[in-house]
This record gives C-alpha cells, sequence and structure tokens, in this order.
C-alpha cells in the first residue's frame, strides 16, 4: 500500500477513535459532575442561562493521555519525547480546573504558569525557544535568556486569549477546530506525526464538546482547564513554527519568507488576539484593571445586535479565516514591515466595525 494512504487511514483511525472515547468520557464527567454538583457560578455577566456544569476541559487531558499512552507503541509517533510537553499540558488543565471552582487570582493563576512554562522550555530540547526571527522587522538573533522569556510571554499571551473565547457556547469549540484544521492543511503530517495526530485528537474531542456545549440538560463548559490547555496546545504548535521557520514544512512548501512566518502565526489566532487587547486598552483607559470581568468582549457584542450563540461563535471564525487566508495570499509580495502594517491596518478596520455595532446593540 501506498505509505501516503497508510497515514491517512492512521489519522482516520486516531480520529474515530477519539470521536469514540471523547464521547465515552465526556458522558462520565457529565454524570460525575451531576453527581458532585460541578456548576458554573451564575454572574451579572454570564450569557447563559440555567444550570451549567463546567470543568469539562479535564476531559480533553484525559484523552490526550489515553491516546498518547496508546499511540506511543507505533514507531512513528515519537509520543514519549513529546512527554514533558504532555504533562505540562496535563498541569495546566489541573490547574484550570483548580481555578474553576476556587478563587484563586489571575495573578496567582500566571505565575504558576509562568512556573511551568519555563520549567518546561528550560529543561526540554523538542519545544524550540524563540530565540531567531529571523529578520522580522530587522530583529535576527536575539539571544538564549531574550528567547526564553520571549517565549514564555507568547505562551501565557496566546493562553490568555483563548481562554477568553470560552464565553458563550460553541466559540471555543468551533475556533479550535478552525485552529487544527488550518494547521493539518499547511503543515506535513507525514513529517511531524506526533503534532499531527495532537490536532486530529483535539478536533475530535471539540466536535464531540460541542453536542454538550448546546445541550439543554447536559449543558457543560470546558472551564479554564479547557480553555488554557487549549490555548498551551495552540501556542505550542505556532512557537514551534516561528521557530523552525527557516525549515518549516509551511515556508518550504508555500515559499513563505521566514521573516514573515510571526505575522502568519498571529494571523491564525487573530480575533482572539486583538479582541484581549481591545479590552484591555478599554479598561485602563476606564481605569479599571486589565484583567478585570466585563460584558464587552466581541462576542458579547455580537450577542447585543441580536446574533445565536452559535452564528456568533462561526462569525467570529469566519473572520479569523478570512484575515489568515489573506494574509497568506498577499504574503510573498511584502516583507516583514509591510505585511505586518497590512496585518494592523485590516485589524483596525474591522474592529471599528464592532465598536460600530457595539454602540448600535446598546441603544
Amino acid at each position: 500500500m501506498n505509505l501516503e494512504f497508510t497515514y491517512i487511514f492512521y489519522y482516520l483511525g486516531v480520529f474515530i477513535l477519539t470521536l469514540f472515547l471523547s464521547r465515552f468520557i465526556f458522558s462520565r464527567y457529565v454524570g460525575f459532575a451531576k453527581r458532585f454538583n460541578l456548576v458554573k457560578a451564575q454572574s451579572a455577566r454570564a450569557s447563559h442561562k440555567g444550570q451549567v456544569f463546567t470543568g469539562g476541559g479535564v476531559v480533553y487531558a484525559a484523552v490526550i493521555m489515553v491516546a498518547a499512552l496508546v499511540l506511543d507503541d507505533l514507531d512513528f509517533t515519537y509520543f514519549s519525547r513529546m512527554s514533558p510537553v504532555l504533562a505540562t499540558s496535563i498541569l495546566v488543565a489541573v490547574l484550570g480546573f483548580y481555578d474553576d471552582f476556587t478563587d484563586i487570582s489571575a495573578f496567582q493563576k500566571y505565575i504558576i504558569l509562568t512556573f511551568l512554562i519555563l520549567m518546561l522550555l528550560y529543561s526540554n530540547n523538542n519545544i524550540p525557544i524563540i530565540e531567531n526571527l529571523n529578520g522580522f522587522l530587522g530583529i535576527y538573533s536575539i539571544g538564549f535568556i531574550p528567547g526564553l522569556i520571549f517565549t514564555s510571554f507568547v505562551y501565557l499571551s496566546i493562553m490568555n486569549a483563548i481562554n477568553l473565547t470560552d464565553g458563550i457556547d460553541g466559540y471555543l469549540a468551533i475556533f479550535s477546530i478552525y485552529f487544527f484544521i488550518s494547521f493539518l492543511r499547511i503543515h506535513d503530517i507525514n513529517t511531524s506525526y506526533t503534532l499531527a495526530s495532537v490536532s486530529v485528537i483535539l478536533i475530535a474531542s471539540c466536535i464531540i464538546f460541542i453536542r454538550y456545549n448546546f445541550s439543554k440538560d447536559k449543558k457543560l463548559f470546558v472551564g479554564d482547564a479547557g480553555s488554557l490547555f487549549i490555548g498551551f496546545w495552540m501556542a505550542t504548535f505556532l512557537i514551534t513554527h516561528i521557530s523552525w521557520a527557516t525549515s518549516s514544512n509551511v515556508v518550504q512548501v508555500f515559499s513563505i519568507k521566514p521573516e514573515n512566518m510571526p505575522v502568519i502565526a498571529i494571523s491564525m489566532i487573530s480575533v482572539p488576539v486583538m479582541d484581549t487587547l481591545r479590552v484591555m486598552f478599554v479598561r485602563v483607559m476606564r481605569k479599571t484593571s486589565p484583567f478585570s470581568a466585563d460584558n464587552n468582549h466581541l462576542h458579547h457584542i455580537l450577542l447585543d445586535n441580536g446574533f445565536s450563540h452559535l452564528r456568533t461563535s462561526l462569525a467570529l471564525t469566519f473572520i479569523n479565516g478570512l484575515i489568515c487566508i489573506g494574509i497568506f495570499l498577499i504574503e510573498p509580495y511584502f516583507n516583514s514591515f509591510e505585511l505586518t502594517s497590512i496585518y494592523i491596518l485590516i485589524n483596525i478596520f474591522w474592529l471599528i466595525i464592532f465598536e460600530y455595532l457595539n454602540r448600535r446593540g446598546k441603544n
């Protein structure tokens, strides 16, 4: 059998098995949540009604752990080499689960996350540190210590941005499916089996989760356990591509300039990142903490304008996809200075539209 077809059957098998595994573990978790009353506390800014179970993100961690143990027996997956990364992602999910049911402060949470990430980066060669930006905005080598700090900052920023998408039904899961499918599309799945396998596993898990997220009698949120876990893996994928830009399959196959890889990477999660920057700016201007919670996110704006949770999730994911595709298509014609400027202008344009919708929705 052709080797390429062998890999197709492998990934298809992983996808189908993960669907069944996720269905089984999610159903058990809902029963567990009912028994121990793991209910999301209602707040004035909540966009959902009725009883909602939370903490379901630990299911993602459980599925990844079981899949890694099973798939590591295959010679080409190398899950054992990624064990520090897998272990860190599980610890991140456990911390998020703890945060879902306690009053741990944002400061304490991110201190712990910073420690976990620094330990991972310092002790594990399989997750590269961004030490060279390959000419992005004229920057090349930045050295180990600055690279360690910068990579940690990127991890925390992406995890925080993705964490804020778990405010309405479907958004985190739908956006995650888009992201990991995009990764499979631009990545050589025949050379990086471990990351590709993780993508397939998370896609299947998110598909199953959507059923519970929109359920009326078994409604479930993944909580910080899931959003931080997903954000951790998104950051891992993007940092890997930026760090290995000169040898990346994306650069070689699609003829992308290595200096433009940071712009390509950030465009894949543009909406959550820009939403985070926007709300933090507004909070600072209002002289409140940039980390305080409110109902001023992009998904709240669409809800105020009559969008359903599903339509809001699809709309924001669609906008992100358009931005990513647009940047991807025009990238060959511009250097990093020009492409960054265009990227910023694109985001300013659609943020202005959302500001108009925000004012209209409040009238």
